[in-house]
C-alpha cells in the first residue's frame, strides 16, 4: 500500500508546502480537535484514499466505529468491513472479537516474521492488513458498557501493527488517551494551547491559525503546521458518485452486517445471510436470526416437545409466543391449541385471532376438567385420581401455559407429574407444550423444579444472559452456565434480542427476533 495523501504542511525550511503522507501500515495515527475542527473529515479522507488504491488481491478490511456519528455513508465502501454507532453493545464486541480472531491468523502465518515486510512481499495470500478506527476515543472510554473492552484495545495500541493491525483515533481531549500515546508514530493537533501541544509532542509550539482542518504536526523532529483536504468538493454529491463507481469491485473484505432497528418478515431478507436450507420447513418456526452469521434460527417440532420462554417483562416474551402460534396456524390448522392463562388474560387476544379449534382456560379446576374429559389425562381430586379415566385419541395439541398458578404449590401436580408423562409421550401423541412465562417455582419445591427442567427441550431467554443466571435463573435450565463467561462472551440484551438454548445439543444462540 502506497503513503495516503491527506493534505499538505508548510516547509518553512524550504519555504514549500509539501504534500503531507500517511502510511497505514506501519503506523498508527491519532487526531487531537475540538468540535468541528476537522477530525472526522479527516477520517473520511482516509477512507477515500485508501479506496483510490484498492488492491482486490489482498485483504484489507476497515472497521470504524462510529461514536461521533457522522461516518454512517462511507460503510458502504468495498473495504469498511464495518461501520458501527455507539447504540448497540454487541457490535462493539463483534467488531473486537473479529479483530481478535484476525489477529491471531496473521500471528500464525507470519511465524514471528514482520508484518510490512511479508504483506508488501505478498508471500502470504491469507495475510490481512486491518485498520480499526474509532471516531470520538473519549465518548468510548466514557462509556461503563465498554470498559470491558479497554485491555483488549491497549494491546492492540502496543502489538496490533507488528500482526496487521493499524489503529486511527480522533479524541477531544487528552485525558484518559495520554498513556496510549506511545503507541501512535502519527499525532495531529487541529487546535489547542501551547500546553496541549507540550503533553501531545513533548515540546513548545505556537498556535497555529484559526480554521477547521487546519493544525501541528512533527515531521523530521519539527513542528509543522498542516491543513487536511477535504475529501470532495461537494460531499452530497459525489460521495455517492464515488460509491457507486467502486460498486463493481469485488473485495475480500468480510462485511459485519448489523441489525437496525426490529427485524420484520418485511427486511427478513434484507439481513438473512445465504438461503433457507434444509433447517427451515413446516414444522420449523423460524423465529428470528442468528445475531453473528445470520443465519435462521429455528425450533424441530419434531424432535422438541416442551418449549420454555423465559425473560423480563415488555422485553418481547409475547411477541416471540405469537411468532410461534402464528406459524403453527398457518402452517398446521389442523392442530389443537390450549391456551392456560391467568388473571392477566394475556393470552386472550392470541386464541381470540382464530378461537375454532382453541380452547382457552383461566383456572386450574378448567384445565383439569379439560384434560380429563378430552382424555389426555386423568384429573386427582383431594389426592385420588379419577379412576373412571378413559384415555381418548386426540389430534395435535399444542398447550400454551402462562398461568403464574403453575408456578405456585397449586400448580404443582401438573408440572411434577401430569405434563411430564405427557411431554414423554409426546412424539407419538403430537403433543407440544410452550411454558411461555416460565417463573421461579414457589416453596422452594425441588422436585417440581426438576420435572420442569427436565422436560424442556428448547428454551428462549430475552434478558441479559449473565445477570440473569447469576440472579433469578440459577434454577433455571440455564443454571449450570457460568456468568462470568457469559458476561465476557456476550454484551447486553437489547429490546428485540434474545437467546436460543438447544438443550440436548447444549447449543447457545443470541438472535435477534422477528417483531410478529
Amino acid at each position: 500500500m502506497s503513503k495516503l495523501a491527506v493534505g499538505i504542511y508548510d516547509d518553512l525550511d524550504n519555504q514549500t508546502q509539501p504534500v503531507l503522507k500517511v502510511d497505514l501500515t506501519s503506523e498508527n495515527m491519532i487526531v487531537f480537535g475540538g468540535h468541528s475542527s476537522g477530525k472526522t473529515t479527516f477520517i473520511k479522507t482516509l477512507l477515500v484514499r485508501l479506496h483510490e488504491q484498492i488492491d482486490t488481491d489482498k485483504e484489507s478490511s476497515v472497521y470504524i466505529l462510529d461514536f461521533g456519528g457522522n461516518l454512517g455513508q462511507y460503510k458502504s465502501l468495498p473495504n469498511v468491513a464495518a461501520c458501527f454507532d455507539n447504540s448497540n453493545e454487541e457490535n462493539v464486541r463483534r467488531v473486537f472479537k473479529t479483530v481478535e480472531a484476525k489477529l491471531e491468523k496473521n500471528s500464525k502465518l507470519l511465524t514471528s516474521r514482520r508484518f510490512i515486510e511479508v504483506w508488501e512481499s505478498g508471500e502470504e495470500k491469507e495475510l490481512c492488513h486491518m485498520v480499526l478506527i474509532i471516531d470520538n476515543l473519549n465518548s468510548f472510554f466514557a462509556d461503563e458498557r465498554y470498559e470491558p473492552y479497554q485491555d483488549t484495545l491497549t494491546k492492540f495500541c502496543r502489538d496490533g501493527l507488528s500482526k496487521g493491525l493499524s489503529l486511527v483515533f480522533t479524541v477531544s481531549e487528552l485525558g484518559g488517551v495520554s498513556r496510549l500515546l506511545g503507541s501512535f508514530g502519527s499525532r495531529f493537533a487541529l487546535d489547542g494551547s501551547a500546553d496541549k501541544y507540550m503533553d501531545i509532542f513533548g515540546m513548545r509550539i505556537s498556535e497555529p491559525m484559526k480554521n477547521p482542518g487546519r493544525g501541528i504536526t512533527v515531521i523530521g523532529g519539527k513542528p509543522r503546521e498542516f491543513q487536511f483536504f477535504l475529501p470532495f468538493m461537494d460531499e452530497k454529491r459525489d460521495l455517492p458518485m464515488f460509491t457507486q463507481s467502486l460498486s463493481e469491485i469485488k473485495t475480500k473484505t468480510e462485511k459485519l452486517t448489523a441489525f437496525e432497528g426490529d427485524l420484520t418478515e418485511e427486511n427478513f431478507f434484507e439481513y438473512l445471510s445465504g438461503s433457507f436450507g434444509e433447517e427451515t420447513g413446516t414444522d420449523r418456526p423460524v423465529v428470528g436470526l442468528d445475531y453473528y452469521d445470520h443465519m435462521p434460527v429455528t425450533v424441530n417440532m419434531q424432535e422438541a416437545h416442551a418449549i420454555a420462554i423465559y425473560g423480563k417483562k415488555k422485553f418481547g416474551k409475547s411477541n416471540l409466543l405469537t411468532v410461534l402460534i402464528r406459524f403453527i396456524r398457518k402452517n398446521h390448522p389442523d392442530y389443537r391449541i390450549v391456551f392456560f392463562d391467568d388473571g392477566r388474560k394475556q393470552l386472550e387476544e392470541l386464541y381470540r385471532e382464530q378461537p375454532q379449534g382453541s380452547f382457552y382456560f383461566t383456572s386450574m379446576e378448567q384445565m383439569y376438567e379439560f384434560l380429563d374429559s378430552y382424555g389426555y389425562a386423568a384429573k386427582m381430586e383431594r389426592g385420588v385420581i379419577n379412576r373412571e379415566f378413559t384415555e381418548k385419541q386426540n389430534p395435535g395439541t399444542v398447550f400454551v401455559l402462562q398461568n403464574k398458578m403453575l408456578f405456585q404449590s397449586a400448580g404443582s401436580q401438573l408440572l411434577k407429574n401430569v405434563f411430564p408423562r405427557m411431554t414423554a409421550a409426546a412424539e407419538e401423541k403430537k403433543y407440544w407444550f410452550i411454558y411461555s412465562d416460565v417463573r421461579k417455582i414457589s416453596n422452594n419445591d425441588r422436585d417440581t423444579e426438576s420435572s420442569l427442567n427436565n422436560s424442556i427441550a428448547v428454551a428462549f431467554l430475552l434478558d441479559n444472559i449473565a445477570e440473569f443466571v447469576a440472579d433469578r435463573g440459577s434454577r433455571s435450565v440455564f443454571g449450570e452456565m457460568d456468568p462470568k463467561e457469559l458476561k465476557t462472551e456476550y454484551a447486553r440484551c437489547e429490546l428485540g434480542d434474545g437467546y436460543y438454548y438447544d438443550i440436548e445439543a447444549d447449543e447457545l444462540k443470541k438472535i435477534k427476533f422477528i417483531k410478529a
